[in-house]
């Protein structure tokens, strides 16, 4: 992304257009100012992304915003984000939609499109292959990525996803977000948007064996979970 200087405030140069930033450092200081004296705000960890505000005159210093505050860090221990391109239609996304409102059957029987996702997986039996209450976001996952051409992980593990492609800081409409369970295990999904709300941020998800809200029945819907439980962004290499 191009940055536009729009003018200089005082000893550092403002930016209209935002860029990000990833820190490389173990733990980064945050400061008041651009100099190695001014107060330490507090530190910010390795991988956390930042957007830049401002750079200082000397390019030494990039000023950003963290809990409220406009702070400093050192520039050579921030690493600039390649932009992803917003316009890229990644083809899963398609055949993911297609699948929508695709839903296990309680009891007995078992949708025979679910056991087609989970027949994507390897790692797992064919008795677990055979019954659609087996966890198959991964086995969703797969299933669409393998329709559009590409190959998976064959994994029913849904943090396999995590070593899956390139590592992804900025997600776009498609890429593979991974999560946290609450409880244990993980979940894993297509990244849709997101939603600020008052103390956490939601990300919402088009994927497989996702719970109805009202009927609690796992099925390929859109679902919101919580930005503070993501574990990775991934999109091919």
């Amino acid at each position: 992304m191009l940055v536009h200087h729009a003018r200089v405030k005082g000893d550092f140069l403002m930016t209209t257009v935002l860029e990000s930033y990833r820190v490389t450092a173990a733990l980064l200081n945050m400061r008041s100012g651009p100099t190695t004296t001014s107060k330490i705000l507090g530190q910010i960890k390795k991988d956390q992304v930042v957007e830049k505000l401002a750079e200082s005159s000397d390019s030494q210093w990039l000023q950003y915003r963290r809990n409220n505050l406009d702070v400093w860090s050192a520039k050579k221990f921030l690493e600039k984000i390649p932009e992803e391109d917003p316009t890229i239609v990644y083809p899963w996304m398609a055949i993911a939609d297609k699948e929508y409102g695709v839903v296990e059957i309680p009891g007995a029987k078992h949708n025979p499109r679910v056991l087609e996702y989970l027949s994507t997986v390897n790692n797992i039996s064919t008795h677990w292959k055979s019954r659609d209450e087996t966890a198959w976001c991964s086995a969703f996952v797969n299933w669409c990525v393998e329709k559009a051409g590409y190959v998976g992980t064959k994994s029913a593990v849904s943090t396999d996803w995590l070593a899956w492609g390139r590592k992804v800081y900025k997600p776009v409409k498609g890429c593979i977000a991974v999560f946290s369970r609450e409880g244990g295990g993980g979940h894993v999904g297509f990244y849709f948007d997101e939603t600020p709300a008052l103390s956490e941020t939601y990300i919402r998800v088009l994927g497989g064996n996702q719970e109805h809200m009202e009927t609690e029945i796992g099925g390929v819907n859109l679902k919101h979970y919580k930005k503070s439980r993501l574990l990775g962004y991934r999109l091919p290499k």
